[in-house]
């Protein structure tokens, strides 16, 4: 979380939107921990799993990079570093090509 918190604040004011969705998550668990590490960007609950299955998502945590136009670019399954300098650079690049 902190790594895409920080990630989500260096691309503010781009066209780069997080949008976090808890799988069959407690809606006051997942606002407690938006509040304690100060979360910043979108956090939505799939509370029957519906949305994540229609992405194919069978385990967490799993990421995807949607580009403006709704496309699917880009997907990510397990734990990763998202602020780090290679990480920008391949998102910088995924913008770009649109």
């Amino acid at each position: 979380m902190p790594s895409l918190e920080n990630l989500n604040r260096h691309f503010k004011g781009k066209d780069f939107v997080i949008i976090a969705i808890d799988l069959r998550e407690d809606r006051d668990s997942v606002m407690s921990v938006v509040r304690e590490h100060g979360l910043s960007y979108y956090n939505l609950i799939d509370e029957t799993g519906e949305v994540s299955a229609q992405y194919g998502v069978r385990s967490t945590p799993m990421k995807f990079v949607i580009d403006t136009e709704g496309n699917l670019v880009g997907g990510s399954l397990g734990f990763r570093e998202w602020d780090s300098d290679q990480m920008k650079a391949l998102i910088r690049a995924l913008m770009q090509k649109r």
